[in-house]
């Protein structure tokens, strides 16, 4: 072949090549350059131009040719590049035998300066194995890189250049290879450059079937008086074969690999169609079927719709599991066949409606990248919806297989971002604990939180004992008439409460409960006749019942209760939590120790000194946070009552029940002292920080999780203010709601419903800047 080179560079034209930025199929102003082997030594010898390759002839041939299909949609710039290497092959039209063809477009794209396409044509030559190449040149990003600490703190640009060695045959988009680093880019941390270097080489290689790919990336800003710095390096697949062995934080995990073995997985679902809950108890109950165990389930929040905005709210939530002998391809298929054929999910649009929709976020710590999946899954470090309740999942140091960075240091920074409102309105996602009965009208139910801002009313839960000897009302409430009771239940209503507390068995300290049969009979008379009340207010309110024994609470759920406070959290009847399993009912989990007739003894907490057990406190707005200058007597208190619920949560998970069910309720007046039930109410915002981590696995965090608090009229109140009538104890109670309202506590249970309301509305004011109460 000839070293004589005949050349073009940048021909100014313009064509159609496909949708731009703005995905608009518009002319666009494209530059052409063209390199031909020839040999012009007889040329050069005779001066005469007929021995060689007339460049002027052929940059007429281009334009000519790009004028006449002006208005065709190339569909690309490899199309472009493809009819040009024909005319310029074309010994007809003056070409030569061999040709380097460049197309250039510096306007299709909004974040890169320029992207090319170039290739390499013969007269005679099969194309099929040839290698072209895409260039994408000064894409601009902003990421948060660096290892110094005021580098995580703000974005910085980046600029990437890329070189993609792609087959001839393969079409290839080059939007969506920008698209998949930006976005991947944009929403992960990186402490080096050559670490983002590698895991974009990783990300395109893996998703767009390519060879090899060339990965430039500068810091423009990194160091003063330079253009900037940075590294580059050219990737192949086989770059990424062994990274399993060298670099244990990024395993990787090919198709073929062995499926067998036990392996840990993070399930995404959602849904906004037709019955929400329905659709995900089914997709769980299926998954179950399918030998897929549930190891634990974030909170159940309710989400704006991202990308795709006219639609109703999502359902979200994400669910550890574990499995044997599945592949992600495996459990991929068990997914889908859910989706579709199960609960016939149908999506007539890309993030529109569905009915179910789960996807596999990650398998073990594996990274897996295939054209119909990926792992871990593209799109969510971007997703609060997801981030959010895959982070009560999971201990503050585990890393994202990619980016190497905490996912709750992911978390906290879309948290703490602002949201790009052509995506999705809002960031803010509410808290929801289901209510069977209100499954088709889950805009009636109350149980909505804010757990990050707060922004939602404080429920008040009015006490109703049906007993002859309740501490504070003396049996008042006992052997009443059904029309007593009817007056008694919508009065408590319309002063201000949301839920009635039934109780039909004293749990005072020192009191002797009564028989079971007794209790029945106590409460089941009074939930018929509210749910039969003709009174729409009352037959539709929340009946919560105050019971401990299973068999009650699940007859009570039967008569229509809506839900379970159970004051010994398990610990007296532990078959209680398969009733709430069975029923998906709230169910609101009192701390407590020993029996009515030990608790006041049993009052001494003491540090953890279980080694298998691990304490945190965490915030998901700011993973940095600690608790600073806390007395041992608080810490110990705190965290040993957050520690004995915990592991009693641990238990009713295990017979079924969802963390979305969950009230905790840390027990003011069960076991604790005057002083401790006062450090209770003070530091009641922090039992919605704790977690733990059991045998150096299993993981709870009370993140998500609503808490409710009942210091009405206990008798520490008449203690410190003197008053042995538990009837006297009104303002001292209402100091101790306004004092659970500004440790952000969600719902209060108090008996004097009239008065505590007023305290209620001014707290939600002075605390949540929320002066109206519906």
């Amino acid at each position: 072949m000839s070293n004589d080179t005949v050349f073009i560079n940048n021909l100014s034209t313009s064509a159609i090549i496909g949708k731009d930025a703005w995905n608009q199929a518009s002319l666009q102003p494209i530059f052409i350059s063209a390199r031909l082997n020839t040999d012009f030594q007889q040329a050069s010898v005779a001066d005469d131009l007929k021995h060689s390759l007339n460049y002027a002839v052929l940059s007429r041939n281009i334009l000519e040719l790009m004028k006449i299909n002006e208005h065709k949609n190339f569909q690309s710039l490899h199309n472009v590049a493809k009819s040009i290497s024909r005319i310029m092959l074309d010994p007809k039209q003056g070409g030569g035998e061999q040709v380097e063809v460049i197309v250039k477009s510096t306007k299709s794209e909004i974040r890169a300066d320029s992207v090319e396409y170039k290739l390499n044509r013969t007269r005679d030559a099969l194309v099929s194995q040839i290698l072209d190449e895409i260039s994408i040149n000064g894409l601009k990003i902003l990421t948060v890189i660096g290892v110094f600490t005021y580098e995580k703190v703000q974005k910085q640009y980046v600029h990437i250049d890329l070189s993609l060695k792609v087959p001839s045959k393969l079409s290839i988009s080059i939007h969506q290879i920008i698209d998949d680093v930006v976005q991947y880019v944009e929403s992960s941390n990186f402490n080096t450059v050559e670490a983002l270097v590698m895991k974009i080489g990783q990300l395109i290689i893996g998703k767009h079937a390519i060879d090899s790919v060339g990965v430039k990336v500068i810091k423009p800003n990194a160091i003063p008086f330079t253009d900037g710095v940075g590294v580059s390096s050219y990737m192949t697949k086989d770059s990424f074969k062994d990274l399993q062995s060298t670099q244990s934080n990024f395993p990787t995990f090919d198709e073929n690999s062995t499926k067998n073995g036990d392996h840990t997985a993070y399930i995404a679902f959602g849904s906004n169609q037709g019955n929400q809950i329905k659709n995900i108890r089914e997709a769980l109950n299926y998954l179950e079927e399918a030998k897929i165990k549930i190891i634990s389930t974030s909170s159940l929040y309710i989400s704006k719709p991202m990308y795709y905005k006219d639609q109703p709210d999502f359902f979200n939530g994400v669910i550890q599991v574990s499995f044997k002998d599945l592949s992600p391809i495996d459990l991929m298929t068990i997914c889908k066949e859910i989706e579709y054929e199960r609960i016939n999910s149908v999506k007539k649009i890309n993030n529109g409606p569905r009915s179910i929709d789960l996807d596999i976020l990650l398998y073990d710590d594996i990274t897996f990248n295939r054209d119909d999946l990926i792992i871990p899954h593209k799109s969510m470090l971007e997703r609060s919806f997801v981030l959010q309740p895959l982070c009560e999942l999971m201990s503050p140091d585990v890393l994202h297989p990619v980016t190497a960075e905490p996912f709750h240091q992911h978390l906290a920074q879309i948290l703490n971002s602002r949201p790009d409102e052509t995506l999705q309105d809002s960031l803010d996602l509410l808290q929801i604990i289901p209510i069977p009965r209100l499954e088709l009208n889950h805009e009636k139910n109350p149980l909505k939180f804010d757990q990050l801002k707060y922004k939602h009313l404080t429920l008040i839960m009015g006490i109703m004992n049906i007993t002859p000897d309740s501490f504070s009302d003396g049996g008042d409430n006992y052997n009443m008439s059904a029309d007593v009771i009817e007056s008694t239940a919508l009065r408590l209503l319309d002063e201000g409460a949301t839920i009635l507390d039934i109780g039909g068995v004293s749990t005072r300290p020192g009191s002797i409960p009564s028989s079971e049969d007794e209790e029945l009979r106590r409460v089941l008379p009074v939930i018929k006749i509210i749910r039969e009340s003709k009174n729409e207010k009352l037959s539709t309110c929340l009946i919560s019942i105050d019971t401990y024994r299973a068999n009650v609470a699940e007859e009570c759920l039967k008569a229509g209760a809506d839900i379970i406070n159970d004051i010994s959290m398990g610990l007296y009847e532990p078959e209680i939590f398969h009733v709430i399993a069975k029923y998906g009912c709230p169910y609101i989990m009192n701390h407590t120790r020993g029996t009515t007739q030990t608790m006041s003894s049993l009052n001494n907490y003491e540090s953890n000194s279980n080694e298998d057990i691990v304490e945190y406190m965490i915030d998901p707005l700011n993973p940095s946070f600690n608790v600073k200058n806390w007395d041992s007597k608080v810490t110990n208190l705190i965290n040993g009552v957050s520690r004995e619920l915990g592991l009693q949560i641990f238990k009713a998970f295990r017979s079924g029940v969802r963390k979305w069910q969950v009230i905790i309720d840390p027990g003011v007046g069960f076991a604790k002292n005057l002083s401790q039930n006062l450090i209770v109410i003070k530091h009641a915002s922090y039992f919605k920080r704790y977690s733990m981590t059991v045998n150096g696995h299993s993981y709870l965090t009370f993140n998500g999780l609503a808490t409710l608090l009942g210091p009405s009229r206990k008798k520490f109140l008449g203690t410190l203010c003197n008053e042995p009538i538990a009837r006297e104890r009104v303002i001292s109670t209402g100091a101790t709601i306004m004092a659970c309202i500004q440790q952000n506590t969600d719902i209060v249970r108090v008996h004097d419903v009239k008065e505590m309301n007023k305290v209620v509305k001014v707290g939600d004011a002075l605390y949540k800047d929320i002066y109206e109460r519906k």
